[in-house]
């Protein structure tokens, strides 16, 4: 009874760990990075979105990182940012420029493919898209 006990308890912390859902503040990003602005609600408030920040690694030796949400929490916000500029997931104001992955039902998955800063897998320094949001 105790090692059943121990082995669940064990499994819920893991399983806990392994899924912890962040927040992050949302912005509106031109296409090409030259401009950028925070994304308010009705009350002034900066938006936030719930999901997990995750790296996609890319053959060449370099990553990006995205914000990975569902496909209905990222619907049920419906950001409504400017024509020819696209919502994009930040932690601060000098972050580096990083896109959402949403995830269908299904399990399948998508980029609201933004301006992107790639990483070095090797060094993990920026080595395209390189300036920070400023």
């Amino acid at each position: 009874m105790k090692k059943t006990a121990i082995v669940t308890l064990g499994t819920l912390l893991l399983t806990s760990t392994t899924f912890v859902n962040a927040s992050t503040f949302v912005y509106c990003g031109h296409l090409d990075g030259s401009d950028w602005d925070w994304l308010l609600d009705d009350h002034d408030y900066y938006e936030t979105i719930q999901g997990q920040w995750k790296r996609v690694t890319e053959g060449n030796n370099r990553y990006f990182n995205v914000f990975r949400v569902t496909e209905t929490e990222f619907q049920e916000k419906a950001f409504d940012c400017p024509t020819g500029y696209i919502p994009q997931p930040a932690e601060s104001g000098t972050s580096r420029w990083e896109i959402f992955e949403i995830i269908r039902p299904d399990g399948s998955r998508y980029f609201i493919d933004g301006y992107k800063t790639y990483y070095s897998s090797i060094t993990n320094q920026a080595t395209y898209n390189e300036y920070f949001r400023l």
